[in-house]
């Protein structure tokens, strides 16, 4: 199926994704900690697929990191080796730091764009984690964005997105409305005025994909499996898992001290 239409001619600036992450940073806060984005449940399978699928000890690369306030503690209790994260925000990767001194393993921090990553990283991570970002991107950067990871991964590794998803009758315009609904209904820890700054940044900013088009894309990158594997209550967003071999037999082999 080809891609929806977006209402945006040319991608938004990272600079102004990014002052604006720093602006509603009280807002975001929020929104993450009453979990109006499934944020608990998308980093429970996450933690899931790194128990069940990870044999070895990996490096996990986590791109537009933020704060990795909720990576920091899906990490926790793994055999972790290396912790590499890239976000374009310096000011988050400071709080990042303070967050990731619970992690066990070592920690590198890197200023830059996520889809730069084959610029930021000298070794082939086993894990490739990117939550509620890559929808910034239009359709035919996303596939490029997911063909660099492809190419990038360890051999055997695995390549993880949470997203923004369109409904079967979903457009962009549509979407957004259907999110303000679900603000308006849910969101009752946020003022008026704090749901209508987060409507408009997924107005401005967001562009998601029909789930068969993110599995699409994957398969198109050189991934030979592909799968949708959580989908939030709203069915606003969904996690995709890729890799080059099938989930039971996906287990990564690692590298470095056992």
């Amino acid at each position: 199926m080809s891609a929806p239409c977006h209402p945006l001619d040319e991608a938004p600036s990272h600079e102004e994704a990014t002052d604006l992450f720093r602006r509603h940073w009280d807002i975001y806060r929020k929104v993450v900690e009453n979990d109006y984005m499934s944020h608990k449940a998308a980093y429970r399978v996450l933690a899931d697929i790194l128990a069940s699928e990870v044999g070895r000890p990996f490096s996990f690369a986590d791109l537009a990191c933020g704060d990795a306030y909720s990576s920091s503690r899906c990490l926790v209790g793994t055999r972790l080796r290396e912790y590499i994260g890239i976000d374009l925000s310096e000011w988050a990767l400071r709080l990042a730091e303070q967050e990731l001194k619970k992690v066990d393993a070592p920690c590198r921090l890197i200023s830059g764009r996520f889809e730069e990553l084959d610029h930021h990283l000298d070794t082939a991570p086993d894990v490739v984690w990117v939550g509620l970002s890559i929808h910034h991107l239009p359709t035919v950067e996303k596939q490029r964005f997911m063909e660099k990871v492809q190419r990038m991964l360890a051999p055997g590794g695995l390549f993880l997105i949470y997203e923004p998803v369109f409904g079967r009758d979903d457009n962009a315009g549509n979407y957004g409305a259907r999110f303000r609904e679900v603000a308006a209904r849910a969101w009752i820890g946020l003022s008026a005025a704090e749901r209508d700054a987060v409507c408009e940044h997924v107005s401005g900013f967001d562009q998601p994909e029909l789930p068969e088009q993110w599995i699409r894309l994957g398969r198109e990158a050189g991934f030979s499996a592909a799968d949708r594997i959580y989908t939030d209550p709203t069915g606003l967003y969904s996690l995709f898992r890729y890799s080059s071999v099938p989930a039971t037999a996906g287990r990564i082999a690692g590298r470095g001290r056992d």
